[in-house]
């Protein structure tokens, strides 16, 4: 008779992080299903759940760690133990350290992929400020740190049930892995058809097509659009008067920054109808209660990144915060934040000011961390740094300069974890020559990502199903979401892989001396490490598996006493309000640029026209498909056969002026150079616009040089453009959105006997 268990985790198949079900016989994994008890789902799950067994253990997974022997990039491998592939990446860090500096070591990692109090705790003690480059510097911690200076917390929301107006702006669950917020709102809209739903976005997604309101904006546009909605709701005052008098600082000076941008100025700017851009406006302020959740777009235009993430959170602010079913703040608790375990006291004053780009850049770096964590410490009662912002904020632009010419420093070393740098970095004909100058290439990961087959070692990584998981224990603040939910791993690691955790235990356990170690990676397991970070909430990781903690949430929690002080919680900003006008870029920077404003993308038809005659398309680049997540799983047979190649989105009438039919190979070109993707004509896109899809290269091809996995055939990000000039003036954030391009037949292509 077979030895059957029932085990429960949490997936991490994309960061939606859903409740699964695991059926394990004889210790094999033969059945995963949605787990109705699970808080966040409730027994839903996505189509990715389909092939997670074949994930766990597929060919190409890595599963022992490997230690190049041949030229970079041959494909020349010995495979090795983990003591040995530590004591000699230890050894070399080491020397990195001794003979450049720590801080000529940096960090890469992928999203949703690892704990960043982990690689925290190493860097800060071995002395690198340069963490992390990759995903997150475009992604979400833009907005957060926005939003941390504007109201002093990230903006969230999980009562889309009471909501009566959802705005998505640059932002589509249906393909972009949010499922259990993709659920919550087609419950909405099926149990309330009063709920209004707006729509930003150049492109027709699923909830475009059923919107109440779909603004097809140019893209790039979004900060003028947000200034045009705050023109129109505080002309016709139809702001929450109260709210703001009471809890915001700066609304005249605001008021009087949007009378620039009249609906019609917007109009033409965005290229949007005036009469829909003040009715989206009118819904939004009268519709209450409305919530606008985070959308990636704003966060990864390059240009005006901060400015127009600025101006969505002056709009939110205008309606009201800290309401049920609007902009929420989670607030003050007990819980230990992921600061608490990253340690950031042991990286100096000294070394954070090394941090790349932090001089030039200073608005998503550690001066503004700095400043927003004073501010916040007020709420909160101890210094937590921003830790997740600023474990997730490398500035790629400035990173790669420093690579290339040594300055201000030289850049020698790279660990990345679960990270792909080839997709998520832009420019990445750039990426590629900078990896290759580098001395030292580590690599933790599932599977042999073109970074991977450049690494001097790769060491394998632990799946969700094999590792114990926690959800939504730091972030924004002590805890983003008043949640502490666990999962635990449905079976052991299989062959040599190692957990996340286990991983950075095992490097510094290399790298640093024995009692370092003891005092600072004293716990065994992961499973230990969670049990500390759950201890003040009187639980552990086995324990919030089936009795998950709920921190209370009430609305309004700024206007509560602070039970050891007597004291207001106010907002964590330095004037204790939403600061419309905000003290600190104003303090970073100058007085202009403490209020938003709109400024053209470094590349467009009304900043370079030259441009725009020899490439005259916008590209609108980094469209989500399911069942893939980011560049994960193109090898995995029952994802691939679903959506075989890539994508790009052209009007017909533009399709047929270039002579360009459906399904046809083409290529999509900028100044910085050019992809293969197939044309899908599509009447809902601009006919000055093209939709690219981000992600896609081909682990079916040879691991050597020069195929690397195709990294370089139908990566958008070969066309996108990463010049320091070009980034965002605030935070150095780069461009992976933005470009003026041509398309044209790919009658040339010299891969016809792969592509077909």
């Amino acid at each position: 008779m077979s030895n059957v268990e029932y085990k429960r985790a949490l997936c991490f198949a994309s960061h939606a992080n859903c409740g699964v079900r695991a059926t394990v016989e004889d210790g094999t994994i033969t059945k995963l299903e949605g787990d109705p008890e699970c808080t966040v789902s409730q027994g839903r799950v996505c189509e990715r759940m389909d092939f997670q067994l074949e994930w766990l253990d597929h060919p190409k997974r890595c599963n022992y760690p490997l230690k190049r022997v041949g030229a970079r990039g041959s494909g020349k491998w010995e495979r090795i133990t983990w003591d040995q592939a530590c004591a000699e990446i230890g050894e070399k860090l080491r020397y990195l350290a001794d003979e450049y500096g720590p801080e000529s070591v940096i960090f890469s990692h992928g999203t949703g992929r690892t704990d960043e109090w982990y690689e925290g705790r190493f860097f800060n003690l071995y002395g690198s400020p340069n963490l992390a480059m990759g995903g997150s510097e475009i992604c979400w911690c833009p907005t957060y740190t926005n939003e941390s200076a504007t109201y002093g917390q990230f903006a969230a929301a999980f009562t889309a049930a009471k909501t009566g107006c959802v705005v998505l702006w640059g932002h589509n669950p249906a393909q972009s892995g949010d499922f259990p917020e993709h659920w919550g709102y087609q419950d909405l809209f099926a149990n309330d058809p009063d709920a209004k739903l707006i729509v930003v976005d150049p492109r027709c997604t699923e909830y475009a097509a059923n919107a109440d309101v779909w603004l097809r904006l140019r893209p790039g546009t979004d900060g003028a659009m947000a200034m045009g909605w705050m023109n129109v709701i505080i002309n016709e005052e139809l702001y929450d008067k109260e709210f703001v008098e009471a809890w915001t600082y700066g609304f005249e000076d605001l008021k009087k920054a949007v009378q620039a941008y009249p609906p019609e100025k917007v109009a033409e700017i965005c290229w949007v109808p005036a009469e829909k851009i003040v009715k989206a406006a009118r819904m939004y302020a009268t519709c209450l209660p409305a919530y606008l959740p985070w959308g990636l777009a704003t966060d990864a235009i390059g240009r005006n990144q901060a400015q127009a993430n600025r101006a969505k959170a002056c709009l939110k602010a205008l309606i009201g915060i800290n309401k049920a079913g609007q902009t929420y703040l989670a607030p003050p608790n007990d819980v230990l934040p992921h600061a608490t375990f990253e340690m950031p006291e042991m990286l100096s004053k000294s070394q954070r000011d090394k941090q790349l780009g932090s001089d030039r850049f200073p608005f998503h770096s550690w001066p503004s961390y700095q400043m927003i964590s004073d501010a916040q410490s007020r709420v909160f009662h101890h210094p937590y740094f921003l830790s997740q912002n600023a474990t997730c904020a490398q500035n790629w632009c400035a990173v790669s300069e420093a690579i290339r010419t040594g300055k201000p420093y030289p850049v020698k070393g790279l660990i990345a974890q679960a990270s792909n740098p080839f997709s998520n970095l832009s420019n990445t004909q750039d990426v590629y020559e900078c990896v290759k100058l580098l001395d030292l290439v580590i690599t933790h990961e599932y599977t042999m990502t073109p970074l991977a087959m450049l690494s001097d070692y790769v060491l394998p990584a632990a799946g969700w199903l094999e590792r114990p998981q926690l959800w939504g224990v730091g972030g924004g603040g002590p805890c983003i979401t008043g949640v502490a939910l666990t999962g635990e791993a449905a079976v052991p690691p299989l062959y040599e892989r190692r957990d996340n955790y286990e991983f950075w235990r095992s490097l510094a356990e290399g790298t640093f001396d024995e009692e370092t170690c003891e005092k600072y990676w004293s716990w065994q397991t992961t499973e230990e490490a969670y049990d500390a970070m759950l201890e003040p909430q009187g639980t552990s990781a086995r324990g919030a598996i089936t009795d998950p903690v709920f921190n209370p949430s009430p609305e309004e929690w700024h206007k509560m006493s602070d039970p050891k002080t007597g004291q207001l919680y106010g907002f964590g900003t330095p004037t204790g309000k939403v600061e419309l006008r905000s003290t600190i870029i104003e303090d970073l920077f100058d007085e202009k640029e403490a209020l938003p404003y709109y400024e053209e993308p470094f590349e467009s038809p009304i900043s370079t026209p030259d441009v725009a005659e020899a490439f005259p398309l916008i590209l609108t680049a980094g469209s989500r498909v399911m069942p893939y997540y980011h560049s994960e799983y193109r090898q995995v047979n029952g994802c691939r056969d679903r959506y075989p190649e890539p994508h790009f989105q052209i009007h017909p009438e533009t399709a047929a002026n270039l002579g360009i039919g459906d399904g046809m190979w083409c290529w999509i070109e900028t100044r910085r150079g050019r992809c293969l993707q197939k044309a899908k004509l599509d009447a809902s896109v601009s006919p000055y616009t093209v939709a690219a899809q981000h992600g896609w290269w081909f682990p079916e091809l040879p691991e050597s040089e020069p195929w690397l996995g195709g990294w370089f055939m139908s990566n958008i990000n070969m066309c996108t453009d990463n010049d320091p000039d070009n980034c965002c003036r605030l935070s150095g954030v780069y461009n992976v959105k933005l470009a003026q391009c041509n398309v044209h037949r790919a009658d040339d292509v010299p891969f016809r006997s792969i592509f077909g």
